[in-house]
């Protein structure tokens, strides 16, 4: 039971985390994340900037919320997460369950998209983990200096 409780809060995340690196790629796309610059020349990288700015913040919430509440199984859980949003973004127009969401999702912008595409499906992987990491060693830094931490010192120091 608790693995499929672990499945369906991974998977609520996910559906969260999914619709918010929608909205971010949405903003960026409308340029409204940087709206106090707007460079003539080198267009391309102003834009990988906004996208890589509003998928790290979108990144940070569902990092923080597998961090606090499943800290015994946050890798199992980030990766339910992670390939969880991969399922949703390659089913776009398509079932929300379809499993060749994942095959869509990896095709669509590894092998036929740009540059844009694969910086920002790298960056839909790997800034969770990246936010996972920084909480995780901020913690232990944290728990080292003052002997607690962001979570119950229980949780990690099991004798």
């Amino acid at each position: 039971m608790n693995h499929v409780k672990l499945f369906l809060f991974s998977l609520c995340i996910a559906a969260s985390y999914y619709a918010l690196t929608i909205s971010a790629i949405g903003i960026a796309a409308a340029g409204k994340i940087f709206w106090w610059f707007y460079p003539s020349e080198n267009f391309h990288l102003y834009h990988i900037s906004q996208n890589f700015v509003g998928i790290g913040i979108a990144a940070l919430i569902p990092a923080y919320v597998v961090f606090c509440y499943e800290p015994r199984r946050l890798w199992t859980s980030v990766t339910i997460v992670i390939l969880s949003s991969i399922l949703f973004q390659g089913n776009i127009n398509y079932m929300p369950f379809d499993p060749m969401g994942l095959v869509r999702f990896f095709t669509t912008t590894f092998i036929y998209g740009d540059i844009g595409s694969v910086g920002v499906a790298l960056e839909i992987v790997l800034m969770p983990i990246l936010w996972l990491l920084t909480l995780y060693y901020a913690n232990s830094g944290l728990r080292m200096c003052t002997g607690e931490g962001l979570i119950f010192k229980e949780t990690f120091m099991q004798t």
